[in-house]
């Protein structure tokens, strides 16, 4: 599920994995043509209800993506959801920038 212009929408995808697969929900459904050069993921806490940190470095093409390389942070108690929460900051960087040009 994301969030735009307000509205929950359903998306899909498939991927070798939970990335993976985000990415190409984001590039099917929104037109956001992502592609991650790099991803790291940091505990920022300690114990069972520990945080995580999540980032990834992206670079942006497409009618809705921007040229260039751009990042994303994500945080969750949960790491694949942090690891989302991260690629869907990189992908509305990317529409913001495209939508400024």
């Amino acid at each position: 599920m994301i969030t735009v212009d307000g509205a929950e929408r359903h998306i899909e995808g498939v991927g070798n994995g939970p990335i993976a697969a985000f990415v190409d929900a984001l590039q099917r459904d929104r037109g956001i043509a992502l592609t991650v050069l790099d991803y790291h993921e940091d505990a920022v806490s300690a114990g069972a209800d520990a945080q995580a940190a999540a980032y990834v470095q992206i670079r942006g093409a497409g009618p809705n993506g921007a040229g260039g390389t751009l990042y994303g942070v994500g945080m969750d108690s949960d790491i694949v959801t942090a690891s989302l929460k991260a690629v869907a900051s990189a992908a509305t960087r990317a529409t913001q920038k495209a939508a400024a040009k």
